[in-house]
């Protein structure tokens, strides 16, 4: 496995006007998400990578005035790689250099069938999540060109409008809120920001490799299409925010059409009936949705509204997926945890 190596770029003369771009994108973007960001505490997850370093450095600069003193970092150790210990010291350092409190937590990374990927990203938000204060901004360093890749695997894994919206800006997370405020900002742009500023980072060696499907499109595909349409990050972005609108429309269209048919745990058939395929199939994803299930694909899901609407009268027809089950009774289409007894 090939060694982490700490990045030292070379020194020179700052570009004042670059520098500022940076700093001027991340404040519009949190007077945006967070309109009172410099009164909130903010927690920056902090790798040690690039990214997340031009975060942290930017948002000590701008809170500066301010007051700096509500801005913390953490740094999560995956266990992964054999370096990890000299990243957290790394961290250390870094956050101690700026007087940054830093906040270590060493997680275990359980595989499933979603991958080791999903898995790490899993215990690493679960600890974020663990450190945060009421009212707590946590901030990532999701980046153009994060977004770019996110929809590129969702497009070839299949997905609707809601996961060509990408990732989010903003969201409620455990007592706070998760803000990622670079999303409009280039990778690229980032390290040109720490590279004028002589600053150093940590470069994880598995960005390099193609194992992974991310790290794959990120070194293999991205820079063939970037030489054909070198927009093509931006454009995704672009593309990621309509969808994003769409989505909330689409939303907006099932909280309407499930007025006086729908309730926490049931659907009216006939009120079901009365609506298009696509506004019931829309319905059911949004009710699933609330309750953190995420639906099926679209062939299943239309499946399973066949199956429940049109059965015999006599019938009690079943779907299970997600850990819910949905049962038709007495005119209505039932919502519930599998393990419910019948």
């Amino acid at each position: 496995m090939p060694e982490a190596k700490l990045k030292i770029p070379p020194t020179g003369k700052s570009s004042k006007p670059a520098i500022d771009a940076v700093l001027t994108t991340l404040a519009a973007a949190l007077d945006r998400l967070c309109p009172h960001w410099r009164e909130r505490p903010l927690l920056v997850a902090f790798s040690g990578g690039a990214d997340s370093t031009a975060l942290l450095l930017a948002l000590h600069e701008l809170l500066e005035e301010s007051g700096s003193e509500r801005l913390r970092a953490a740094h999560i150790n995956h266990g992964l790689h054999r370096d990890s210990g000299d990243w957290a010291a790394h961290c250390e350092d870094r956050a101690q250099a700026l007087g940054v409190p830093l906040a270590c937590r060493a997680v275990e990374v359980r595989a499933d069938g979603r991958g080791v990927e999903a898995a790490a990203r899993r215990a690493r938000y679960e600890a974020l999540e663990a450190l945060m204060e009421p009212g707590e901004c946590l901030l990532t360093a999701h980046h153009q060109d994060d977004q770019w890749e996110t929809l590129m695997l969702r497009l070839l894994r299949g997905t609707g409008i809601a996961g060509l919206a990408g990732i989010r800006e903003k969201r409620r997370l455990g007592r706070g809120w998760l803000l990622r405020p670079l999303l409009d900002v280039p990778r690229e742009d980032l390290r040109t920001w720490l590279d004028r500023r002589g600053e150093n980072w940590i470069e994880d060696p598995s960005n390099r490799e193609t194992g992974f499907d991310r790290s794959f499109l990120r070194n293999k595909v991205q820079p063939l299409l970037r030489g054909r349409w070198p927009g093509a990050a931006a454009t995704a972005g672009r593309t990621a925010r309509l969808a994003a609108d769409t989505s909330g429309l689409l939303r907006d269209l099932a909280e309407h059409d499930g007025r006086g048919i729908a309730r926490d745990d049931f659907i009216e058939c006939q009120g079901l009936l009365r609506l298009s395929p696509a506004r019931r199939a829309n319905l059911l994803r949004e009710r699933l949705a609330a309750l953190g299930v995420a639906a099926p694909s679209e062939a299943r899901l239309n499946a399973a509204l066949d199956m429940l609407l049109n059965a015999a009268a006599d019938r009690h027809p079943e779907a299970r997926w997600g850990g819910v089950r949905l049962t038709r009774r007495r005119g209505r289409i039932y919502i519930s945890p599998a393990s419910d007894p019948s």
